[in-house]
């Protein structure tokens, strides 16, 4: 437990807390996270399991790609068809890829037609921190969390002068360069920029054998990224205004054109945020935001071209109050105006949410809890109301047992309701879930282990049945065990996950697709001098999926991925990796491989300033 005295609130991107460590008494450094409680906490002291992925760590693994990248969260499995830029899914804790909820700087961009994020047209380059909250969530922040949430924070301006470029290229054509400066003025005010541009000649992504009459072109990517961030600094107070688009074009095969057809799509994704943040009390802070997302998608050369173009505009009001200390009261009221646009006749185009929460942690002597719930109104299906309770108890100063339950809720989609010619159904009611966790964790002089026994029932599931029409067709159960690591051992920094879980289709009895029983990673890391290595091993065991229907199987699989990097100067450093190093052929969804062995390599330049 962290005593609240030592613990900095000065609303930095990326806190750190002051904790004892051990017999020693001499103080470590420890990350704060906000995504588990929606108010500052050490990422120990979370009650849901969370993982931290710091800018240090996007830097040591050297992709452009979130959903690589991700790959190194405990519970958490991928589905992609193809290389970068592909269609990929996450699942967290065996829930669909629908089921979690992803934030830019807090702002939800999962789309309004499938409800699916596109985490595969989001660049790392701006990137401070992302923060991974496994297990349901929705209580906090309403739908579609009830997997977890993925949280990205983008940079802030520094407070010294910054600067930084960075170019890397390699196998398949891929040239990747990204330039960020930061610069705070004596005033107070701060400006931070960021541009990307990436292009990837990809491969042929697409299985001739398993999905016949498809070309066998190479499928490319493009995507050209900028972002800004401005703040203002009021003294307690602040203001700021963070920008940001990407897009670009991704060549994919289509089964239903012509053999020779070059198939082809354009998106854009952008997030925007006007907030403020004000210290009205020395215990009590508010802020407010003004958001927008953006997803357009532009399907223009395929057989059955269409595109899709959603926007959510949304107001946020939040308050954060240390009625005592230990006690965290946290509360917040949002409106969210929901709008699709598609050449698509939508039976309706828009919809409004408005949503309270509130919150309360308590960290006192050996306890901590944890209480939440909220209320969320649809305009279109009606109201969901959700709540969790999680409970700690630290029985020694290292080891801590806890136990949690909670309820959430997944709001039926556009396409779900409206979309026309008889298939959406304007009377679903919203995808329900049930979960429970059992959790041991020790964590002490920088090394953290959790044990989490969870189970999560889902009711309401929405399909299509035979007629194509859309209904509340599924129930589904997944329980398991998660085991997570983070630590030194001997002088190599360590990272492991490793998940054994039954998702199950109550109905059928059968797997759920493309989730492994049994997966997992383990990622090291070694400095020494100017050099620094890197590894990580993920495998997964094999996994149910269907084509047209009939189900088929994935076979299990191993890769091996491993960095390197030399620091020439403090301004110059060299980097390299290479991908897939034993070249390994596997799949995570039926018919699309995945990128085989490549090799890539990199500077980046820090000028002095």
């Amino acid at each position: 437990m962290v005593p609240k005295k030592l613990v900095f609130r000065a609303g930095l991107p990326l806190a750190l807390t002051l904790a004892a460590c051990g017999a020693s008494a001499q103080p470590t450094l420890r990350e704060v996270v906000v995504s588990a409680a929606r108010t500052e906490q050490a990422v120990q002291d979370a009650l849901p399991a969370t993982t931290l992925i710091t800018r240090r760590e996007i830097e040591q693994a050297q992709t452009p790609d979130l959903p690589t990248l991700l790959r190194r969260v405990a519970g958490a499995e991928f589905s992609q068809t193809g290389g970068q830029g592909s269609v990929a899914g996450a699942f967290l804790r065996g829930a669909e890829p629908r089921h979690t909820l992803v934030l830019v700087d807090g702002v939800p961009i999962n789309n309004l037609n499938f409800g699916l994020p596109a985490l595969e047209h989001i660049p790392l380059a701006d990137v401070e921190r992302i923060e991974v909250v496994r297990g349901n969530v929705s209580s906090l922040y309403g739908s579609a969390a009830i997997g977890g949430v993925i949280q990205v924070f983008t940079r802030q301006p520094t407070a010294t002068p910054f600067a930084a470029v960075s170019v890397q290229a390699g196998s398949r054509g891929l040239v990747d360069a990204s330039a960020t400066g930061s610069v705070k003025l004596a005033s107070g005010t701060g400006l931070r920029a960021t541009v990307e541009g990436l292009r990837d000649r990809g491969f042929n992504a697409i299985k001739q054998e398993e999905r016949p009459g498809t070309n066998p072109d190479r499928d490319g990517y493009r995507r050209r990224a900028a972002s800004v961030a401005l703040t203002q600094d009021l003294g307690a107070h602040s203001l700021g205004l963070k920008l940001r688009d990407a897009r670009g074009r991704l060549e994919f095969d289509d089964e239903f054109g012509p053999p020779a057809q070059r198939d082809s799509s354009r998106f854009v994704e952008q997030v925007g945020t006007l907030e403020g943040r004000f210290r009205v009390a020395p215990t009590l802070q508010v802020e407010a935001a003004l958001t927008r997302a953006v997803d357009k998608l532009d399907a223009n050369e395929a057989a059955f071209p269409f595109f899709v173009n959603s926007r959510s505009d949304g107001a946020q009001l939040a308050a954060d109050w240390e009625a005592a200390p230990g006690h965290h009261v946290t509360a917040g009221l949002e409106h969210t105006r929901q709008r699709i646009a598609s050449d698509t006749a939508y039976d309706r185009d828009h919809r409004n949410v408005d949503s309270a929460r509130v919150g309360y942690t308590l960290a006192h002597g050996p306890h901590q809890l944890q209480l939440n719930a909220r209320r969320d109104r649809y305009s279109d299906f009606g109201s969901a109301n959700t709540w969790l309770a999680a409970y700690g108890y630290q029985f020694t100063e290292a080891w801590r047992a806890s136990v949690s339950a909670s309820t959430g809720f997944r709001a039926p989609s556009f396409n779900d309701l409206f979309f026309p010619f008889g298939i959406g159904n304007p009377d679903l009611r919203p995808e329900s879930v049930r979960s429970a966790e059992l959790g041991l964790q020790y964590a002490r002089n920088g090394q953290e282990l959790r044990a989490t026994l969870f189970q999560n029932r889902f009711q309401d599931l929405i399909g299509l049945d035979a007629a194509f029409h859309t209904i509340n067709i599924g129930r589904a159960r997944n329980r398991g065990l998660e085991l997570a690591y983070a630590g030194r051992v001997l002088d190599y920094g360590v990272r492991a996950g490793l998940t054994a879980q039954d998702p199950r289709d109550l109905d059928t009895d059968e797997r759920l697709v493309r989730r492994a029983r049994v997966f997992g990673h383990v990622a090291m890391t070694r400095e020494r001098g100017p050099w620094q290595w890197g590894g990580q091993l993920r495998f997964s065991g094999d996994r149910a999926d269907r084509f047209r229907g009939v189900p088929v199987r994935l076979a299990g699989y191993g890769v091996l991925d491993l960095t390197a990097s030399y620091t020439v100067s403090p301004q110059v450093k060299l980097f390299g990796r290479v991908e897939n190093v034993f070249d390994r052929d596997y799949e995570t969804a039926f018919g699309y491989r995945q990128a085989g062995r490549g090799v890539f390599v990199g500077v980046r330049w820090q000028p002095p300033l």
